[in-house]
This record gives structure tokens, C-alpha cells and sequence, in this order.
């Protein structure tokens, strides 16, 4: 079985941009037996850890793990994530530690063309990116999803007003680019120049320069203890929307990765960039393991916003939609993802790069 990724836009005729024939089931699950302990990885450091206890480095574990696990599909690497919450289903209590029980528009906006100040493409206008065309999503859940009925509705919150609107975290702080690593550690950097706070700073100034109001909390959450990243970072959130009831997103920014058999690092690239470009990927959560989460789908309205839009802007930038049995920390807001900025293969400058254009699609959706 075969991955492919084909974006169409409605700027161009077509454009077809073929993923890398990637390795069939069998040879996936014997690419992870090359893994290092996954404390050590991201693609399955917090699903084995904080979600199965494993730590051994087995194919036996491994195999059975993830033959426990919802919606993970090894014919899909690429699309393997860090997972923290996935444990006790139930939803009584889950791994986060919190239980079960836990537009303004503008006026004549429907043609909003500005465009930014480094000369940028145009925003879309309100109508375009309320016409879904032919976004892809991979959906790893039982649910019925149309990203075209999602688009054309409308966001449930509007940022006006006083006080932070935007809030970034990260809940793996120390995820980091290629050749970025501490010595002696492997994709991870206490060195916030050169890890994923680089690109929520970036994202940050960006939006900011539309005149979005952003919080950016540049806590370490997994480090030194990369287990209970996601309690933590819950945490961290809950505080800060108490302290700023103001947030109406809160977008978990990442970097994905994945190891070949041959040690290469998975390296996702916007070919149609002007300039060296990661690809982003947007990942929205659900309720499919019992979690608390009643409202993922305008989680997922806004993520096909933002996806429309910045196919439109910057056709290539993005890989195709996410969506999760895991809740990911998500149902905190109804603007609430996680942002997959490059992979453990492309270098911190391709997704700075990837910040930049997907903050100014943000922008655009939020009418800034």
C-alpha cells in the first residue's frame, strides 16, 4: 500500500505534488525495531511511554503496542505522531490527570485581498476559503467528516477585543531540527534558538504583525522528564487561560518526525516555496477514545479554514489534515491544534520559513 498526498488548488489548473513511495506495513514495523528507546523519539516516544509504558526497544512491544492503539495505521508513517493521551480510554480519569467532567465580522469583509507588508500573497477572500474544494484529510477515526460543510460554516469565537487572543505552547519543547541536537541526545535542544520556540516565535511575530494579540509560553514540558509531557502542558494551559480568559485559540506547535530503515530522517518540503520551506501539517483530536472533547468538530472547522487558505496563498505548504482518535489537549477551545511544523529531517530555517506562511494563513481565516 502506497502513501500519496495530492493537493489541488484553485489558483493553478492542478497541481499534483507526489509524496516518496514510502515502506509497506511489514517494512515499517520492522523500522521501528531500529528505533532507539523512545524517550529518545519523537514519533513514538509518548505513545510507548506515557501511553503503553513501554520502553524497551522490541518489535514484539512495539507490534503489540500499536496493534492496541486506535486509528494507527503503519501503512501511514508519515502521519505518526507523538501521542500523550492515550492512555485509560475510559475517560474517567485519563492520562492528562483531569477527568471526564472538566466574528465579529468585518463589515463589507467578503472580498479581503490585502496583502502583507513583506509581500506576500493576497489573503483570500471570506467566500474562497469558505469553499473547501478539494482539501484531503487523513482520518484515522470511525467519523464521518465533510471539510466542504465545515468550511462554509462559521468560527465559533471571534478575537476582538482586550487581552491575549492567540496562546502558543509546546507541549515537546525540546523537539528540534536536523544537526540542531544537544550532544549526546538525539532531535532534542534545550536551546530555544534552535527548537520548535524558534518557530512559535516566529508564528508569533507574525500574527502579531496583523495586530493578533498572542501569548507565547515557552515552558519546558518535556525535559527533563519526557513522560507526563501532556499533564504538563494541560497545565500550563489551564493556568494561563484563567490568568488571560481573553484566548480564544491555542495552537500546540510540534515538529513530526520519522526514521527510515536507512537512518534518513523523514524531510517534508513546500516545492513550490520561493525560498526553503517545510510542509505543516495540522492535527485536530476527538472524543473516539472516550476522552472529554464534545466539540472537536469546530476544532476541525477551523483547521479546514486554515488549510483552505493557505492552499490558496501557498499551494504545496501543506500536508493533508489530521485527524486523531487521541484528544491531544484539544478540547481546551474551539480553535484549539496541533501544528506539525517540518519533520525531524528538514533544517529549523525550511520551518521558520513554514511559520511564517502558515501564521499569515491564520491570518487571513481570522480576517487580520
Amino acid at each position: 500500500m502506497r502513501f500519496r498526498a495530492v493537493i489541488i488548488t484553485r489558483k493553478k489548473l492542478i497541481t499534483i505534488i507526489a509524496a516518496s513511495v514510502l515502506t509497506a506495513a511489514i517494512g515499517a514495523a520492522e523500522a521501528v525495531s531500529d528505533y532507539k528507546p523512545p524517550e529518545e523519539h519523537e514519533a513514538y516516544g509518548a505513545v510507548l511511554e506515557e501511553g503503553m509504558g513501554i520502553r524497551k526497544n522490541s518489535i514484539a512491544d512495539i507490534r503489540g503496542a500499536l496493534g492496541r492503539l486506535l486509528g494507527f495505521d503503519l501503512d501511514r508513517p508519515e502521519t505518526i505522531l507523538d501521542a500523550g493521551d492515550m492512555a485509560n480510554p475510559s475517560g474517567k480519569e485519563d492520562a492528562e490527570g483531569n477527568r471526564e467532567n472538566d466574528d465579529a465580522k468585518r463589515e463589507g469583509a467578503d472580498v479581503f485581498e490585502e496583502s502583507d507588508g513583506d509581500g506576500g500573497p493576497p489573503f483570500p477572500t471570506r467566500a474562497e476559503i469558505a469553499d473547501a474544494g478539494d482539501l484531503k484529510i487523513n482520518n484515522a477515526t470511525d467519523y464521518e467528516v465533510d471539510l466542504g460543510e465545515l468550511c462554509a460554516g462559521d468560527l465559533k469565537f471571534s478575537i476582538d477585543g482586550d487581552g491575549p487572543q492567540v496562546l502558543i505552547v509546546h507541549t515537546h519543547t525540546t523537539e528540534c531540527y536536523n544537526g540542531d541536537e544537544m550532544p549526546g541526545e538525539t532531535e532534542r535542544t534545550t536551546d530555544k534558538e534552535k527548537s520548535v520556540v524558534a518557530v512559535g516565535r516566529v508564528i508569533a511575530e507574525t500574527l502579531e504583525e496583523y495586530g493578533i494579540n498572542v501569548y507565547h509560553d515557552e515552558t519546558f514540558h518535556d525535559y527533563p522528564s519526557y513522560q507526563g509531557s501532556y499533564t504538563r502542558s494541560l497545565a500550563t494551559v489551564t493556568r494561563i487561560m484563567e490568568e488571560n480568559p481573553s484566548v480564544k485559540i491555542v495552537l500546540d506547535v510540534h515538529r513530526d518526525a520519522f526514521v527510515y530503515e536507512d537512518g534518513t530522517r523523514l524531510r517534508v518540503v513546500d516545492e513550490n516555496a520561493d525560498v526553503p520551506t517545510s510542509q505543516v501539517m495540522l492535527v485536530s483530536g476527538t472524543d473516539s477514545m472516550g476522552l472529554y472533547n464534545p466539540e472537536w468538530r469546530e476544532n476541525l472547522r477551523f483547521a479546514a479554514k486554515i488549510q483552505n487558505a493557505a492552499e490558496l496563498m501557498y499551494p504545496g505548504l501543506m500536508r493533508p489534515i489530521d485527524l486523531r482518535t487521541e484528544r491531544f489537549n484539544l478540547h481546551m477551545t474551539t480553535g484549539s491544534l496541533i501544528l506539525e511544523v517540518g519533520s525531524n529531517g528538514n533544517t529549523l530555517e525550511e520551518a521558520k520559513n513554514a511559520g511564517k506562511d502558515v501564521a499569515r494563513a491564520i491570518a487571513a481565516v481570522l480576517e487580520k
